[in-house]
């Protein structure tokens, strides 16, 4: 099944968001039951796997995501996923879709403030495996 995020009144996404990235999204205040609290535990927050980004107008953005992603690709095994509501807090991260991680000799990376307020980088970090594969 597929879920539709729409986001009204943005300037724009984050530049690093893409079609493949998991998405999570966590509740701004403290659920008041215990059910309802293990139940946002145990998907860790999950809602899906980014599958298509829409613009249909100026400052819309819809996310398309599907809530039912298998892990490892093709396993069989469905992860389990949340429904984000409303105030909830919408994050996302890479998601390894693939065999292994990047490979390469090379790397570029771009770092974009669009923020007209001064903003200041604390760090920046990286894990390399040297590998001759």
């Amino acid at each position: 099944m597929i879920i539709v995020l729409q986001f009204v009144n943005l300037k724009n996404l984050n530049t690093s968001l893409q079609v493949g990235d998991a998405v999570y999204a966590r509740p701004t205040t403290q659920p008041s039951s215990l059910a309802l609290q293990a139940t946002v535990s145990a998907a860790n927050g999950l809602v899906g796997i980014l599958r298509k980004i829409e613009n249909p107008t100026e400052g819309t953005y819809n996310l398309f995501i599907d809530d039912a992603p298998e892990y490892p690709p093709n396993s069989g095994t469905i992860l389990n996923t949340v429904t984000p509501t409303t105030g909830d807090f919408i994050m996302f991260s890479k998601y390894n879709e693939s065999d292994g991680g990047i490979k390469g000799y090379y790397m570029e990376v771009q770092f974009v403030n669009n923020s007209t307020s001064k903003a200041e980088l604390f760090s920046v970090g990286s894990e390399i495996t040297e590998s001759s594969k």
